[in-house]
């Protein structure tokens, strides 16, 4: 590789890795979609629906109000079709007001943040890596869909199994680790 190469890419991991090290993981308040998707006008559930291809008993889902106008936030549940690992994670959405998705990607929860971008919430994906291990992902909306801009692992205990009081985030650059 080019000594251009290697200093273009030590730039994109330095500016990766300095807002990861800089926002706040705070790890309190994270949510599962708990709603049937039957709790929305039937318009929303058949727009959710046909745009997933999924069955009703398959999701749960709010409507949530921005600035922008209003958002979904979708979560599938049950491992009978393949929507959930065994491990809890389960594939998860965010669709815009007329049904088109924003964000898709598996995780186990989630939160809506109070930083907007683009008129939308930024957005915090947790995924269940192990009882003790989760990964962290931070979204923002980007004009047409939202964009991982930072990562981190929160580990909850140490080598010898003792458990911590607040869990140890570790940020790491998001280059080749998957959506």
């Amino acid at each position: 590789m080019s000594r251009c190469g290697v200093l273009v890419l030590l730039l994109m991991f330095g500016i990766i890795v300095a807002p990861a090290q800089q926002l706040d993981w705070d790890m309190s308040g994270w949510h599962e979609v708990d709603q049937a998707i039957g709790s929305l006008p039937v318009q929303d559930q058949l727009g959710i629906e046909h745009r997933l291809g999924a069955k009703p008993t398959d999701l749960r889902a709010m409507r949530v109000k921005t600035a922008s106008g209003p958002i979904f936030i979708v979560q599938a549940v049950g491992f009978e079709d393949g929507w959930c690992s065994p491990t809890g994670n389960c594939s998860f959405w965010v669709l815009s007001g007329d049904y088109r998705i924003l964000l898709e990607k598996v995780t186990q929860t989630f939160k809506l943040l109070a930083n907007v971008h683009g008129g939308l919430p930024d957005v915090m994906t947790s995924m269940h890596g192990s009882a003790f291990e989760s990964g962290l992902s931070y979204w923002r909306f980007q004009g047409k869909h939202y964009v991982r801009v930072a990562c981190a692992d929160a580990v909850y205990r140490d080598a010898d199994g003792n458990l911590f009081k607040e869990p140890h985030i570790s940020p790491y650059p998001c280059v080749g680790k998957g959506g």
